[in-house]
């Protein structure tokens, strides 16, 4: 049996049902419209690719190709990146190479420090800390709030609701208030 690619053209052509001619006028024949798009295809993925650091998959660098204009299939656009090794990162597992640090960003309304990064005190009631956030269940994202005292940590004032809001934040610190008021007649 010969060699991958030394098949005999008469062979080739009675197998493809094609006739010898046809199969050399094609060899010296320049790619077709398709053909010149696949070898232009690839420097522009790898300009995408650049541009995104590394971090756009296929089908992110298919949806750039389509807003620049290249109407190419998803599978076209993600061949070339699979032949050079090239895959995107997840959100989880995105990682900036060692040594470089993101700038931060400036954030011009930001409240003031007031515990200067100081998360201790002399006796309970002296300072306060809160936290919203939201957890993810079968029945939807509820967002809990909570202000908790720092010497104790207990939790002084809190609040959930279905959607994160000013409201939620409010709510546990009235709570957290009048906790505090309730505290400072007892005594």
């Amino acid at each position: 049996m010969p060699s991958e690619g030394a098949w005999p053209v008469a062979e080739t052509c009675s197998a493809l049902k094609a006739t010898r001619q046809g199969c050399y006028a094609r060899r010296g024949r320049p790619p077709g419209a398709r053909g010149r798009r696949g070898a232009e295809l690839p420097a522009k993925i790898s300009e995408i690719c650049a541009a995104s650091r590394g971090a756009y998959g296929a089908p992110k660098v298919f949806a750039e190709l389509r807003r620049a204009g290249v109407r190419t299939p998803r599978k076209r656009a993600a061949r070339p990146m699979r032949e050079n090794g090239r895959a995107g990162t997840t959100r989880g597992c995105a990682r900036r190479p060692k040594g470089e640090r993101k700038a931060a960003a400036p954030q011009a309304d930001a409240a003031p420090d007031l515990v200067r990064r100081d998360f201790s005190a002399d006796g309970p009631d002296r300072a306060r800390f809160a936290d919203i956030t939201y957890a993810r269940t079968h029945q939807g994202r509820p967002c809990p709030a909570v202000v908790m005292d720092i010497r104790s940590r207990m939790v002084v004032g809190r609040s959930m609701s279905d959607r994160m809001g000013a409201e939620l934040a409010d709510d546990a610190l009235k709570m957290a208030i009048v906790c505090l008021i309730a505290s400072v007649l007892r005594v």
